[in-house]
């Protein structure tokens, strides 16, 4: 679509000309359209939480009651991660919900190599508590190892 022909439906959309916007996760990218109060993701599975976070923040952004709708298959044919993932989101739904949300995708996928480039990472399989603390220690041995190479070279 056209830069030109996506600016006149938005605008039709946004003067109430035009009823219901059928689109891609583009809508995630932070669009503020006040009267969109209902939201229909098809084939939400194949979605990441934050993600489906994300675009269940593009409704609701006024005074009117909004509805998210996340179309998955049944419960018994999706993958474990897939129903923890719409689990939260049932769970975690209202203020403040993000810092849950994020918490439990963190979880799912691993916090990921602080000091590397690989964006998930070994804290599933240790916990997150033994991961700080593990992270603590590590820190506190280099900050000591770093203190005697100063003192050795002085």
């Amino acid at each position: 679509m056209s830069a030109r022909l996506l600016e006149e439906i938005m605008l039709a959309y946004l003067d109430n000309k035009i009823d219901v916007l059928v689109c891609t996760t583009i809508i995630g990218s932070g669009i503020d359209i006040p009267n969109a109060n209902t939201l229909i993701i098809n084939r939400a599975v194949h979605f990441g939480l934050s993600e489906l976070h994300q675009l269940r923040g593009r409704v609701g952004r006024s005074t009117s009651e909004a509805y998210a709708y996340f179309v998955i298959p049944s419960h018994r044919t999706i993958s474990e991660i897939a129903r923890k993932r719409i689990d939260t989101l049932e769970k975690y739904s209202g203020l403040g919900a993000g810092f849950h949300i994020a918490f439990e995708d963190m979880q799912l996928r691993g916090a990921g190599n602080i000091l590397g480039k690989e964006q998930s990472g070994y804290i599933a399989s240790v916990g997150f508590d033994l991961y700080c603390r593990l992270l603590r220690e590590s820190i506190e041995n280099l900050k000591k190892l770093e203190g005697k190479t100063h003192a050795k070279n002085h």
